[in-house]
């Protein structure tokens, strides 16, 4: 705010308003003071000058020093705010007082009280302006950042879909399936209800921001019965999750991405199996991890948005990052569990319901 374009003309009109103020209250004739009428006009526009630039600097300097919350940089921003106006009201008053009273600081008193009261008034209205310039910017970052987080999750799930309504997808499950009918009908079942099991569940992923990680377990359980009906024994899965972890929540299909980037990028082969690990020790984390043998991918096929997707829509919840680990042998991708809090009452709504 301290920043607008033409901010003198504002302070030389504040300055005006402020004098103008001063003389309907008759202020001058309850307190009387010997500096000339004039004198105090072109002080009041003086001190509106040094109190406004004064704050406008040190505005600057909190935001160089990247204070985003909100209520502490309000504070910093009053408290030198006070610092300024004081020293600024003391030096020109001072000055003033010397040339057009006296030189008997006993004669200064009454002159400074009335223009530290003064000053600080206007130093008041100056930072509740620049508070609700400050709250309006917040508020509009916080509508960009829904509506990013929105466009973040959108692609999410449309590039989890995409992944796995991707003619590829559809025409090797639906081969393994074909050979499937003739020699094992009973197996031919089952692939069907798990391959309907992971389309209902991408389907309703999107109406959920987290979701229980035993309820995504259940999905990557289908998922990963479709690979390995399809990979044989190229394809080594293992999970191990603690029963801490369980009643956690995660994002939605943030696990099927993570085990689908590991399945694109590798070799998977009898002679070559790729082994993927998912698991969570510590009820804090939960951890997919697979060993090094990268293929070609086309570029094109690989979009590289799904561990981005997954990193911002964690960071917009307010969760830690996610963690990339990577060397020769293997890789690895950690991603947050996410707790939530009971109400304090919790007993006593479910007795309610």
């Amino acid at each position: 705010m301290f920043s607008i374009h033409n901010r003198f003309v504002y302070m030389i009109l504040l300055g005006l308003y402020s004098f103008l103020n001063t003389l309907l209250v008759e202020a001058f004739d309850h307190y009387p003071i010997s500096t000339p009428k004039s004198v105090i006009l072109a002080l009041f526009v003086l001190v509106v000058i040094g109190i406004w630039e004064g704050n406008r600097i040190w505005d600057n300097f909190i935001s160089e020093k990247n204070i985003k919350e909100f209520w502490k940089r309000i504070a910093y921003n009053f408290t030198g705010s006070i610092l300024i106006t004081s020293f600024i009201t003391l030096v020109l008053g001072g000055i003033v007082c010397y040339l057009t009273i006296s030189s008997r600081w006993q004669d200064w008193v009454l002159s400074m009280k009335l223009f530290l009261m003064v000053c600080f008034r206007i130093n008041l209205f100056l930072n509740t302006i620049h508070i609700i310039y400050l709250y309006h910017l917040q508020l509009e970052h916080s509508y960009k950042e829904v509506e990013n987080y929105k466009k973040i999750s959108t692609q999410a799930q449309l590039q989890s879909l995409k992944n796995q309504v991707n003619p590829h997808f559809l025409f090797n499950n639906l081969s393994v399936l074909s050979a499937l009918i003739p020699t094992d009908a009973n197996a031919s079942v089952e692939f069907v209800r798990q391959f309907s099991r992971v389309y209902r569940y991408l389907l309703k992923s999107h109406e959920k921001e987290i979701i229980e990680l035993s309820e995504e377990l259940n999905f990557i359980e289908s998922y990963l019965y479709l690979l390995k009906t399809r990979f044989q024994t190229g394809l080594v899965i293992n999970i191990q999750i603690s029963p801490s972890g369980l009643s956690a929540y995660i994002v939605p299909v943030s696990l099927q991405m993570l085990v689908e980037n590991a399945i694109k990028h590798n070799v998977i082969a009898k002679s070559k199996p790729l082994h993927i690990d998912i698991f969570s020790v510590d009820g804090v984390s939960v951890t997919v991890k697979n060993n090094l043998q990268r293929k070609i991918v086309d570029e094109e096929e690989s979009t590289k948005l799904g561990l981005s997707n997954i990193s911002k829509r964690y960071e917009f919840l307010g969760q830690k990052g996610i963690l990339i680990e990577e060397n020769d042998e293997q890789f690895s991708v950690t991603i947050p569990l996410i707790r939530l809090k009971k109400p304090a009452f919790s007993s006593e709504i479910e007795r309610i319901d």
